[in-house]
């Protein structure tokens, strides 16, 4: 897929362009897992040339004294943060608070909703899309985790508005929010889930597996068809008995063991996934595989406390999860920087590949490898650079600079 505003972004100039110019005496992460020392030459929004060694022509040049300089983070599954949902606040208001912690690109996401919020939430976001200046994180789209998943396996959304995939549901949803959809949702092994993964493929959809337990011979058929991710990796994917009491195949099974499923999706707030297990996708799939989301509820980026969900009930948040009265997860409540860190610690790789699961990896799971997550010539210039910490320093947005940084964080590498 090719996503408009991020061409319209790299092609605006207005008075605060900084023209061509140089980033120099950097360490250069790549976004890909390799790094190098050198220089980056940015005209305006995008990078022009990446260079090993110092700079010594003639353009304006700034030296960033040997620290980290990365491509911006980008976050695939953002339900709401800052005390903010996408159903009730206007997105834009989360992309301009997020960008503040070095996510410069956000694909927003909303899970099983009456008709009437789903129609609102694609209004809400296509109107995101199109704004184009650098104080917001770009906004992508939206991923309909929700209508079509199993309704047993909702997880803390609404189990009455699941439904099934049918050509009529699916015209009704493309017909109304089409423009906005990036990526969708099919429970593999509920009906009609196959041609529903043939149908959203030829519609220029990219298509994921979450919320499902189905069997093996179902994962696969819906992968045949064209599902390329599995959804936030051993959450809400029930496992398999065998009626002689053997396990059986689960989603994460087959993509653990099928490159088809070019990306995983990663919930790394260690509560939703257990770091051995993070360590098992490393050694079947590698780091390459690997996107880290937030699955970010509305208490993402506040203290922790009690909230109130778009249909009122009461949840809370507590060491960096939401949380039901019942003690049920309900998303994750930490940012992705937080994330990044985690999986740092969890999987104990360098910080310079690492960086690839915040960067390239989700910008390829999209299409856009070639236009956000690299630090390419011809790609955007959102970049960030970081402490020994791994704490986000500078940020900058299409080739200009953030002023306004946060340096709110709960996981400390």
């Amino acid at each position: 897929m090719k996503s408009r505003n991020v061409e319209k972004s790299k092609r605006r100039h207005n008075g605060n362009d900084p023209g061509r110019h140089v980033l120099d005496n950097a360490l250069l992460w790549i976004g890909d897992g390799s790094s190098l020392q050198g220089h980056l030459v940015l005209d305006g929004a995008t990078i022009i040339d990446v260079v090993p060694g110092r700079y010594s022509g003639g353009l304006p040049a700034e030296d960033l004294g040997g620290a980290p300089l990365s491509p911006g983070m980008i976050d695939l599954m953002v339900l709401g943060g800052f005390d903010k949902s996408i159903l009730r606040d206007d997105p834009l208001d989360i992309a301009r608070d997020y960008v503040r912690f070095g996510v410069t690109s956000c694909q927003f996401c909303k899970g099983t909703l009456p008709w009437e919020s789903t129609v609102r939430v694609g209004n809400n976001v296509r109107g995101a899309m199109a704004y184009d200046r650098p104080d917001a994180a770009r906004v992508l789209g939206i991923y309909l985790e929700g209508p079509f998943q199993q309704p047993d396996l909702t997880g803390a959304s609404m189990a009455q508005y699941a439904l099934p995939p049918t050509p009529e549901n699916i015209d009704r949803i493309l017909e109304a929010i089409g423009p906005a959809v990036t990526m969708v949702n099919v429970a593999p092994g509920i009906d009609g889930d196959v041609a529903a993964v043939r149908r959203l493929r030829e519609a220029g959809k990219i298509v994921s597996m979450a919320h499902s337990n189905g069997p093996a011979d179902r994962v696969l058929g819906c992968i045949d068809a064209g599902t390329s991710v599995l959804g936030h990796v051993w959450d809400n994917n029930a496992g398999r008995i065998g009626d002689s009491g053997v396990q059986q195949p689960t989603l994460e099974h087959v993509a653990l063991t099928d490159d088809r499923v070019r990306a995983i999706h990663l919930i790394c707030d260690g509560t939703h996934v257990h770091p051995i297990m993070i360590r098992l996708i490393l050694r079947c799939r590698g780091v390459e595989a690997i996107c880290l989301v937030t699955d970010a509820v509305v208490r993402a980026g506040c203290p922790d406390g009690p909230y109130e969900w778009d249909d009122g009930r009461k949840f809370v948040k507590q060491g960096g999860v939401g949380r039901t009265d019942q003690g049920w997860l309900c998303g994750s409540a930490l940012l992705l920087p937080d994330h990044l860190r985690n999986f740092v610690r969890f999987s104990g790789l360098p910080p310079a590949e690492a960086i690839q699961t915040v960067t390239r990896n989700p910008a390829a799971s999209l299409g856009l490898e070639n236009e956000i997550g690299r630090l390419t010539p011809g790609a955007a210039a959102d970049l960030l650079t970081w402490d020994d910490r791994l704490r986000v320093q500078r940020i900058w947005r299409a080739g200009q600079e953030i002023r306004d940084i946060s340096s709110y964080a709960e996981i400390e590498l």
